[in-house]
């Protein structure tokens, strides 16, 4: 199929060359030369944006401009992108909400869609990314590299499918977007209150044309570091009486060694299960670098080669302390709990531990290791006055090394008390330990994970695009092309085989003959059979002022590992058991690679007339994708099992393999293809030279996550099932509708607003697909599948902005504002969907965005306010449904033009110092609170 493809895409390239070679023929080329010389024909020169309100000129110029829904951003001048982080611009844009990481933003969700139902180009090119997912990190991106940024809600047959959200295109600079040799310089301390560092960031941009502007180069380089800090709290478990997995509290108010007796033998609580403070301390460095060369050989050729580059480092790191507030199944009556509180309700809000009272130290760590690059080149030729064709060939990497880098280390230590007290009014209960918890107490082994995915993915495309200017009446426009794509994600996983082998001095240690443990350093403590850790592992709290700003009484800092030493201690116990089971091993189970070939056609014509004398353009076109899915990965395969009665009296299954599982595990592919058409239509009707109104309706899609198409296969021998993959998946389809109305009553405001509706076909979602028969038994198959119930998604949007140029007196001219609200409602056709009453994942209903500014006499400021309501984001957490709480944050930057060449900035992100917070089903059970900080920059940029 792959062949044939390629056979196909020749034909097609070779038959488009000799139809332009004729077009060639019938005209000569001096010729047309001449007559655009002397016609009216001139090249409009794109407005260099120096300041706020060109920049919104040129925002609000490309939108009226446009002929679909869209938004943009631009920055012409390196270190004058509106924000740090694209991500953090993008939010000011109606209809954009971000998700953040240590307070920085890093993903978008456009219209309450996130994730995988947006996708984000470079330059018209789909970019690789560094992780698992269809997702893209807007961190990975330095915002100095960058032209700008535009967001198409409606989309033409023309542009990349696969986003039900939204299309993001960025733009990088070329050489002759400006006049001729420019040098611009950026450089900035960074400086943030948690840690209390100054960083340092800089850029620079190179650009010149030679042979009489025929010929340009541009190279942009950005350096940057960032220390971070975050401190938080996460609760997990909550009482839930609808939920089977509800957390209760059980008490022995006598002393008698039995549990009190209530109505059901235990109490509910609304103090969680598991309560856990953070401290998570990051040190993140970025590279980047963009390359241009842009060449005119004649005035009807264009060649262009873009590059881009980035290196993402960081080295992340999280010390928690946790709280155990019920006894395990496992570990029943430890610890005891006494002295509890009531609500109203009847529910636990106050309780302390005693007996057993145990602080687990967690040290977790997720470090990036990225590396991300695209290449592209593109010729455009004027074959004649009304023929223009374009080919664009492009090929994107990324990785992410990481072969099982990641930790998540436990030890357990003991105190006499803990009293844990949510009666307060506080979002966080209040933490006392008797005595307090040093590094030097008694702590024991407990648990050693690592892991990692080592990340790489390819995207290789070619496009071919053509523009017909046929000059007749009624058609102004015809675009046509094809596009040919491959991606290929390959995952290849590391974990520990067993992190708990250490855990209870050793106990798993039976099940594994092979290995001679050294006993010595067991102990009983705190009730528990443990490895006591040696003094030296132990590390002195490496942070202060914990949770600074937020009411309550909160654990003192507390120690962290030294994770080397505490290897070594496990080597010291048995070698062979620490190198073998503790450190990451490859799991070729877990790795798989996937692999997507798309070849689209596309044709759209643009109509232009007059309805009731007011002129209009219609875009109508259609886009037809066929996709080839392929999947290959370690897995079962049901056609070699063979099953035989299990002879195990104790065993629940009543099969067991003949022979070993691996015997039936192997290396195997799979495929699959599906086609899409997908209509769209776009038309834009001037009401007035100032008042536009637009309509939209198109067929989008979103195609399946990576992790639903990878190649795996497993059977559950009790319950009679079958795990599987489904590459055979197909996309998430929905029909769209927009329509807006637009009025831009002068060059630097506009009042607009808009609706919109998507109705989505049905979802992607894990259930029960099917039986099948394996060795004369019949299982039930569960994979990813099609559902059949979707959902609807209606909103609204209303922009204003607007400077006061001519309206105000005096020094007040320059102010201006920029203000957006957007409404977002959900709705599932699954009729036990609907009876939960939630939203989808990641959606706020409502958010808006408030920026004021001022620009006059060299001096520029803007204080921008962002806020959206809650968010559910996941249904199906422990305890109910969880929320973030809304969330509202202030930013601010100024700065001053020193002379023509040279501009001082400054800047505070967060500059209240707001905070963020979770809850599980209802207020009062809080799952998380993050305190960030706040961010000052302070720079200079120079222009020559």
């Amino acid at each position: 199929m792959i062949n044939k493809k390629r056979n196909t895409l020749s034909l097609v390239i070779g038959a488009l060359v000799m139809v332009s070679q004729a077009f060639a023929q019938e005209t000569d080329t001096e010729e047309r030369k001449d007559e655009k010389e002397s016609s009216t024909y001139t090249e409009v020169e794109e407005i260099q944006v120096t300041g706020i309100r060109s920049s919104i000129k040129t925002s609000l110029e490309m939108k009226r401009d446009s002929i679909n829904v869209m938004d943009s951003i631009v920055a012409e001048d390196i270190g004058k992108f509106p924000d740090q982080n694209i991500a953090e611009a993008l939010q000011r844009m109606s209809g954009i909400t971000i998700t953040r990481n240590a307070g920085e933003g890093q993903k978008v969700t456009v219209r309450g869609l996130g994730g995988d139902y947006n996708v984000t180009t470079i330059n018209g090119r789909r970019m690789a990314s560094e992780h698992s997912s269809r997702d893209f990190n807007y961190d990975l991106i330095a915002a100095e590299l960058l032209k700008g940024v535009e967001v198409y809600k409606s989309p033409v047959a023309k542009t990349q499918e696969g986003g039900i959200g939204s299309v993001i295109n960025i733009r990088t600079r070329r050489p002759m977007d400006f006049p001729g040799a420019v040098f611009q310089a950026s450089a900035k301390g960074i400086y943030e209150d948690r840690t209390q560092d100054i960083n340092p960031q800089a850029s620079f941009l190179v650009s010149n044309t030679f042979f009489d502007g025929r010929f340009g180069a541009l190279l942009t380089a950005v350096y940057s570091e960032r220390t971070l800090r975050t401190d938080g709290y996460e609760g997990e478990g909550f009482y839930n009486e609808t939920d089977e997995d509800w957390i209760t509290v059980r008490q022995d108010m006598n002393g008698d060694g039995e549990f009190d007796p209530t109505v059901d033998g235990e109490y509910g609580t609304i103090i969680p299960g598991y309560v856990r403070y953070t401290n998570w301390q990051d040190t993140r460095e970025r590279i980047g670098a963009s390359l241009a060369l842009q060449w005119r050989p004649r005035d009807d050729i264009e060649v262009n080669l873009d590059s881009i580059y980035s290196s993402y480092n960081t080295n992340g790191e999280e010390y928690q302390i946790s709280f155990v507030t019920y006894d395990e199944d496992w570990t029943p009556g430890i610890p005891d709990v006494t002295d509890l509180g009531f609500n109203d309700e009847g529910l636990v809000n106050s309780l302390t531990l005693t007996n057993g009272a145990m602080a687990e130290l967690l040290n977790t760590s997720l470090p990036r290791e990225t590396e991300t690059y695209q290449v592209g080149t593109n010729v455009a030729w004027d074959v004649n006055d009304t023929l223009t064709l374009a080919f664009d060939l492009s090929h994107s990497q990324s990785t992410n090394a990481n072969d099982g880098d990641n930790r998540y280390i436990v030890a357990r230590g003991f105190v006499d008390e803990i009293n844990i007290d949510q009666s307060g009014g506080n979002l966080l209960p209040d933490i006392t330990m008797t005595p307090a918890l040093s590094h030097t107490s008694p702590f024991g082994a407990h648990y050693s994970y690592n892991s990692g995915d080592e990340i790489a993915d390819k995207v290789s495309e070619f496009r071919f695009d053509g523009t017909w200017n046929p000059e007749v009446e009624l058609v102004s426009s015809v675009n046509f092309g094809l596009n040919f794509g491959e991606q290929a994600k390959d995952r290849k996983a590391y974990s520990s085989p067993n992190a708990s082998i250490f855990s209870n001095a050793g106990a798993q240690f039976e099940f594994y003959p092979e290995y001679d443990p050294d006993m010595s350093a067991a102990e009983n403590i705190g009730g528990f059979d443990l490895f006591r850790l040696p003094a030296d592992i132990l590390v002195a709290p490496r942070f202060d002022d914990f949770l600074d700003g937020e009411p309550g009484n909160h654990p003192a800092p507390w120690a962290s590992f030294d994770y080397d030493k505490l290897f070594a201690f496990y080597e010291s116990i048995s070698p062979g058991a620490a190198n073998d089971l503790i450190a990451a091993q490859f799991r070729p189970n877990d790795s798989y690679e996937v692999g997507e070939e798309t070849l689209a056609v596309y044709l759209q014509t643009d109509f232009e007339s007059n309805l009731l004398g007011l002129p209009y353009t219609l875009n109508l076109g259609v886009r037809a994708i066929e996709t080839t899915a392929t999947s290959s990965g370690f897995s079962l395969d049901p056609d070699a099992v063979r099953f035989e009665p299990n002879t195990d009296p104790d065993s629940a299954q009543e099969l067991q393999y003949v022979g070993e599982l691996a015997d039936y595990q192997y290396e195997m592919d799979f495929d699959d293809r599906y086609t899409d058409v997908l209509p769209s239509m776009n038309f834009k009707w001037d009401l007035r030279e100032d008042l536009v109104y637009r309509l939209s309706a198109a067929k989008v899609i979103t195609r399946p996550s990576i992790d639903s198409l990878k190649a795996y296969s497993y059977v559950n021998l009790r319950e009679y099932e079958l795990y599987a993959s489904n590459p055979g998946l197909e996309p998430m389809r929905a029909n769209q509708l927009d329509t807006a109305l637009e009025w831009y009553f002068s060059d630097y405001g506009a009042l607009t607003g808009a609706l919109f509706f998507k109705d989505i076909e049905s979802f992607t979602e894990y259930g029960r697909n099917g039986t099948r028969t394996i060795d004369g038994y019949e299982f039930d198959v569960y994979s990813s599948i099609n559902g059949d119930d979707g959902a609807k998604v209606r909103g609204a949007e209303l922009a204003y902005q607007q400077a006061f140029t001519d309206l105000l007196p005096g020094i007040w001219d320059g102010l201006g504002v920029q203000l957006n609200y957007t409404y977002v409602d959900s709705e599932y056709e699954s009729a036990e969907r609907r009876q939960l009453g939630l939203p989808f994942a990641g959606m706020p209903k409502n958010s808006y965005n408030a920026v004021v500014y001022y620009e006059r006499s060299g001096i520029q400021a803007r204080l921008a306010y962002n806020w959206r309501g809650k968010v559910m984001t996941n249904a199906e957490a422990w305890g109910g449904p969880s929320w973030d709480a809304d969330y509202g944050q202030y930013d601010l930057s100024a700065a001053y033009d020193w002379n023509d060449n040279v501009n001082f900035q400054f800047s505070i992100n967060n500059l209240t110092n707001e905070r963020s917070w979770s809850y599980i089903a209802r207020p009062d059970q809080v799952a998380g609170l993050e305190r960030f900080g706040r961010l000052f920059n302070l720079g200079v940029n120079a222009n020559f």
